[in-house]
């Protein structure tokens, strides 16, 4: 066979295979796009920093005061606070995710830490969404449900609803702060580990304070009667009982069973808000 012939055939095979490959290469262009998207996250806050701000939300005073205020809490008491804000949800490829599930996955996908996952305060916060996560370490929760809620409905989102982001997530600190150390948060009346003063007539049941108020006489009559003798003071002992029951589930609905503004998480501890 001539050699011309050869040569030609030999530019056509090569021809032919850089069509298949182009036409390959086309087709899997689509293919790769249509597949799930993942799901990524901020990285974790290094060198002992408490704040990731992605979303740029956080006025740079707010910064430095709510650096502060974490690692002194971490430095005394061992508690580690972590703020994150995000753009979106849909952002990090997690648009079918519930807040509380990105909260939870998020703290998952960091470098370990006992501290924080134990002890950890967490404010995660998605500015296009509008919703904000307070996630509590495992140590915190169940009694300490109701004390994210206040914080929540009660700093956070006033704030946010405001347009307010920044003082909304310093106040948040500042609750943990005061959740860390015991303490009464800002704007709680001095009894507000028994009844929550920032909760209005209007965010309760009608029934909450005379049923509080009813519960607390009947308890302090009761332990009054100790001192006495015979079956009256027998009979207030058991009515002293029972009011410290009442008294006690009572707190319980308003603290912890009342969800409010924020909703409760079947995925994790902490209080979720919309605003």
């Amino acid at each position: 066979m001539p050699a011309h012939h050869h040569r030609s055939r030999a530019r056509w095979n090569t021809s032919a295979s850089l069509v298949v490959l182009i036409v390959g290469l086309l087709g899997a262009v689509p293919l790769a796009g249509t597949g799930p998207a993942q799901v990524t996250f901020p990285a974790a806050p290094a060198g002992g920093a408490a704040v990731v701000d992605e979303a740029r939300l956080i006025a740079p005073l707010h910064q430095v005061d709510i650096e502060g205020l974490a690692l002194e809490l971490k430095r005394e008491h061992g508690y580690p606070v972590t703020v994150v804000t995000i753009q979106s949800l849909s952002a990090h490829g997690a648009g079918g995710y519930t807040i509380e599930r990105y909260a939870s996955e998020l703290l998952k996908a960091w470098p370990p830490d006992a501290d924080r996952q134990g002890y950890g305060l967490t404010l995660l916060v998605s500015a296009d969404d509008r919703l904000a996560r307070i996630e509590l370490g495992s140590a915190w929760r169940g009694v300490h449900d109701g004390r994210a809620r206040e914080i929540m409905d009660h700093l956070i989102l006033p704030a946010f609803r405001r347009g307010e982001l920044s003082k909304g997530i310093l106040a948040a600190v500042k609750g943990f702060d005061a959740m860390g150390r015991g303490r009464r948060l800002p704007g709680e009346s001095w009894f507000g580990w028994l009844i929550p003063a920032a909760l209005a007539p209007a965010d309760q049941p009608w029934w909450l304070m005379p049923a509080i108020a009813a519960g607390a006489i009947v308890l302090v009559a009761g332990i009054l009667s100790l001192a006495r003798s015979g079956r009256k003071g027998l009979a207030w002992a058991a009515a002293g009982f029972f009011g410290a029951i009442l008294l006690s589930r009572v707190i319980a609905m308003a603290k912890g069973d009342d969800s409010g503004d924020s909703g409760g998480s079947t995925e994790s501890s902490g209080a979720t808000g919309k605003w």
